[in-house]
């Protein structure tokens, strides 16, 4: 079956779809494809056996994980087969960007202005049922939702509240801790001057959710760090190279990207998060001129503050053995390794010097909680501030550069005496990583 990629009213390129296998017939509009499908960082039309699978996952990256709570059940009582098919159902529309997939013979029948979801209303049944597992649904129900093309394995849903859309995402295991460490890092970021998506914590039947505005509309489009990366290569196949991605920034004309991502960086770091991936660091670009606005605010930072972990094992986790995202394997290493004096002068910490009381007052009336675990929370956000206020010190910066030259010598030093060692032997003679053998 053959189907039209339109952004908008712009047809893109037609594809035809075979049994799952996605290709390419013809681009009809380069300039505007989805940052996901450029090749070597740049809109092209030359290669279209490449696109294919760029497109294929394009669209992968629009349906919800077979493994979602709810999910089986809810395609099994639409009598839907798969995700792929709920996501055609509303024409793989999302509130991330103005792409939509329109099959051939209904070109001349759809419009964007008729069906898209910034300005038009929605069904919230599948939504629902997906997040609060609501009553079952049969196969009448609407399936024209923006929530068919919601990514990530934590039940959310789309809601329209006085004409603008709002994100809702629960909580996972006991605690359903996820939302009120949204609330903490919209709250460290206020404080510090980082622009972010406002979340606020909604509490129903003593479950846990989160809810924050769309943070584009028609005219603007999210674009993941993973789509303005990919082609560049990552470091032993896990980490991406800071370095590479500032300069696929610069080639694009992405403004501030190096400032904004230390900023994030460093409030990962505050709140110990440990999934900062390629799809939650994003930019901003104008949908109509495709002009870059930069990166989009701090968002989806739930997976942090030791979710799930017992109040003594948090207090076992120095920042050496909290793991990171995306460009290094733990905490220390990545905030040690990222040139952050570059940002030293713009953030003013003390701005946090009674957080520990509002995050105290605020966790206080939460159920979910026990008291052990709120009062070593606060102790460990106390603690990382304090640890974060090191990293930023002029004496951090005159160390760490000292030990970047110290390494460059030893590695030298080994490499002078045998060319031909592999970086794993040169770590195994150094006692580096091999990340810090692969950039020196």
């Amino acid at each position: 079956m053959e189907y039209i990629l339109y952004k908008k009213n712009i047809p893109i390129l037609k594809y035809e779809e075979t049994n799952g296998y996605i290709e390419v017939k013809q681009v009809y509009n380069k300039e505007h494809l989805p940052v996901h499908l450029y090749i070597n960082g740049k809109a092209s039309d030359s290669n279209l056996y490449a696109l294919n699978e760029k497109l294929e996952e394009f669209l992968d990256n629009r349906l919800i994980p077979s493994t979602r709570k709810n999910f089986s059940e809810t395609l099994n009582e639409l009598e839907i087969k798969s995700n792929l098919e709920l996501a055609k159902k509303s024409w793989f529309l999302s509130l991330s960007d103005q792409y939509w997939v329109c099959p051939i013979e209904q070109k001349d029948k759809l419009f964007w202005e008729d069906i898209n979801f910034f300005k038009n209303d929605y069904d919230s049944a599948i939504g629902l049922r997906l997040v609060r597992g609501s009553k079952s649904l049969n196969k009448n129900t609407s399936s024209y939702s923006p929530d068919n093309t919601t990514n990530g394995e934590l039940p959310k849903r789309w809601v329209k509240i006085d004409g603008i859309n709002y994100l809702e995402k629960a909580g996972s295991g006991t605690e359903q801790q996820e939302p009120l460490n949204e609330v903490l890092a919209s709250e460290i970021c206020r404080r510090l001057g980082i622009p972010f998506v406002p979340y606020q914590l909604k509490i129903e039947d003593e479950k846990y959710y989160s809810l924050c505005p769309d943070m584009v509309d028609e005219d603007s489009e999210l674009v993941s760090m993973d789509a303005v990366y990919q082609d560049l290569h990552l470091i032993d196949n896990t980490f991406y190279d800071f370095n590479q991605l500032l300069s696929r920034c610069q080639s694009l004309g992405i403004p501030d990207a190096e400032n904004t991502l230390l900023k994030i960086i460093l409030v990962d770091f505050i709140i110990a998060n440990v999934d900062r991936h390629a799809y939650n660091i994003s930019f901003i670009r104008n949908s109509n001129n495709l002009q870059w606005k930069g990166l989009a605010p701090v968002y989806d930072s739930g997976k942090s503050m030791f979710l799930n972990l017992l109040d003594f094992e948090m207090k076992m986790k120095p920042s050496s053995q909290i793991e990171s995202k995306p460009f290094y394997p733990n905490q220390a290493e990545q905030i040690k390794n990222l040139p952050m004096h570059k940002i030293s002068t713009q953030i003013n910490l003390s701005n946090l010097a009674d957080l520990d009381k509002w995050y105290s007052d605020f966790l206080q009336p939460l159920k979910r909680l026990s008291k052990k675990k709120k009062q070593a929370l606060v102790e460990k956000l106390r603690e990382r501030i304090e640890e974060a206020k090191k990293y930023l010190s002029p004496q951090a910066q005159l160390q760490k550069s000292s030990q970047k030259t110290d390494s460059i010598n030893l590695i030298f030093s080994i490499l002078k005496a045998n060319p031909t060692a592999t970086k794993e032997e040169v770590a195994a003679a150094t006692g580096l990583s091999r990340a810090t053998v692969t950039r020196s």
